[in-house]
């Protein structure tokens, strides 16, 4: 296994040729690299990184969105698109809990590709097929920032109004058996929860992976220079976090025990979510309770700062999988990997000289990386379909999708013979003991002492206390009597 980057810039206007690279972040092996990449903060995503995986970007100036296929450097596709995009993102499909019975595709797309563009609509479509599921006025200025959480019910979305709306993912695409026309059913489709604290643009959001939905936090980032968390069950506020610079990006320690904000000025600021108490030694939480705590600006033993950009912005941020080190690009260009408790950088990656828009870590086994010998399937099997400029039909007939469907894989549960099925199942039982039986001398059995051992150890005690209550008895009688012949002699005389 090995944990990699992706990361791409803004490239410049005037079309200069610009690169996105994806690189190891634990050694020097740079893995796969895309020309004329560019897009810009946060309008690229991925649906994930190996053979078969691709990448949306969205251009610059053109409605075009921009499909590049892994171990292919030029652009492989160009999709169309209603209006020039500015934020894509990427909602696979719901986790089947069931084991997969079939191999994996060549051919595979996810679920649904969402964008927003700078009027301020919402756009998602269905890879599969291509339709135009959803075109939502979602707010009044451009649309920056769109992230999903793990479960898809909900959709969050970030604008330049300064507005934060979380949206019923399920009510946005629910087009199929609508009665009432298409544009009317989205246009009277209201949010879920709209979000209106802010006064300066959203620069970034990001919803923490949860098993329980109850559980499910949403944090925001404002150029107004705050960091807010929310509830989105309750629909409550519980903490403002208040910084010195502009907040530009954000990211979230795995455990929750932090949050990084990377600023303006190019420092990037640790906000510990937990804090111990020396009074009752307890790990106490910070905040709650719409509660407004201000970051101290000044820190001069860096205990909560990183200082690796040296004034240039820092555009956007990621944590790598353990949560010891951050991975930061800045508008310089450049991308740093810093050790979160050193506050040191552990590696700089190759500078694009344009500013990072976007960064995408994954942890992929390295067979599938070093893999430069697979097939590549047909050109026209594995182009994306079109993605549609009007609204798909609500009549379900028309609803058409194009599968590939993957070789079953062959295992004994599948076998046609039923002996030879029992047979093998029987050789896999037999193999299962075959661990679990001691072959050794040794002796690991586990003595139980139970109260049966306890009682016999009683009864024998009480034996021999018996034994000796009698011999005190018999003596004491025999002194008594002694005693008393005495008295009779003295008396006689």
């Amino acid at each position: 296994m090995d944990e990699v980057l992706f990361y791409i810039s803004k490239g410049e206007e005037k079309g200069a040729e610009s690169f996105a690279y994806v690189t190891s972040i634990h050694s020097s092996k740079q893995y796969q690299s895309f020309r004329h990449a560019s897009s810009p903060k946060f309008g690229t995503c991925l649906t994930g990184i190996g053979p078969g995986e691709r990448i949306f970007t969205c251009d610059n100036k053109k409605a075009l969105i921009n499909v590049y296929s892994y171990n292919k450097e030029s652009i492989d596709q160009r999709i169309p698109v209603p209006e020039a995009l500015t934020t894509l993102h990427i909602i696979h499909h719901p986790d089947i809990k069931n084991i997969s019975k079939h191999k994996k595709s060549n051919y595979r797309v996810p679920w649904l590709l969402c964008g927003g563009s700078k009027s301020g609509k919402l756009y998602i479509w269905e890879l599969s097929s291509g339709d135009l599921l959803c075109v939502k006025e979602a707010h009044y200025q451009g649309i920056t920032v769109i992230n999903s959480s793990s479960c898809n019910t909900f959709l969050v979305t970030g604008g330049e109004d300064a507005r934060c709306i979380v949206w019923n993912l399920l009510e946005l695409i629910s087009i199929y058996g609508v009665k009432e026309d298409e544009e009317n059913y989205h246009r009277k489709l209201k949010p879920y929860w709209s979000i209106t604290e802010n006064t300066l643009p959203i620069t970034d959001i990001i919803l923490n992976t949860v098993g329980i939905i109850n559980d499910l936090k949403l944090y925001t980032s404002s150029k107004d220079g705050t960091v807010r968390i929310y509830d989105i069950i309750t629909k409550t506020q519980l903490t403002t976090f208040v910084l010195p610079d502009s907040v530009e990006c954000l990211t979230r320690d795995p455990a929750n025990r932090a949050i990084y904000a990377g600023l303006n000025n190019g420092l990037i600021k640790m906000i510990p979510l937990y804090k111990f108490n020396t009074h009752t030694s307890i790990l106490e939480s910070i905040g709650g309770l719409n509660k407004i705590i201000t970051i101290d600006p000044q820190d001069p033993n860096l205990s909560q700062t990183f200082v690796q950009h040296q004034n240039h912005s820092v555009t956007t941020i990621k944590m790598s999988m353990d949560g010891t080190s951050i991975i930061s690009g800045d508008f310089k260009g450049q991308v740093f990997v810093s050790d979160i408790v050193t506050k040191q950088t552990i590696k700089s990656f190759q500078s694009l000289d344009f500013p990072i828009s976007y960064l995408y870590i994954a942890t992929i086994p390295t067979n599938i990386l070093d893999n430069t010998t697979n097939i590549r399937s047909d050109k026209k099997h594995r182009m994306m379909p079109p993605l549609k400029r009007i609204l798909a039909s609500n009549n379900p007939i028309d609803h058409v999708l194009f599968m590939d469907i993957p070789e079953e894989i062959i295992s004994n549960d599948n076998a046609d013979d039923e002996e030879e099925d029992f047979s093998s199942w029987l050789e896999q039982k037999r193999i299962e003991e075959l661990k679990f039986k001691n072959l050794s001398d040794i002796n690991s059995t586990v003595k139980k002492v139970n109260n049966n051992s306890n009682a016999t150890t009683n009864s024998d005690l009480e034996i021999k206390l018996k034994k000796v209550s009698e011999a005190y008895t018999d003596l004491r009688s025999k002194h008594e009597s002694l005693i008393k012949e005495h008295a009779k002699l003295l008396d006689k005389i």
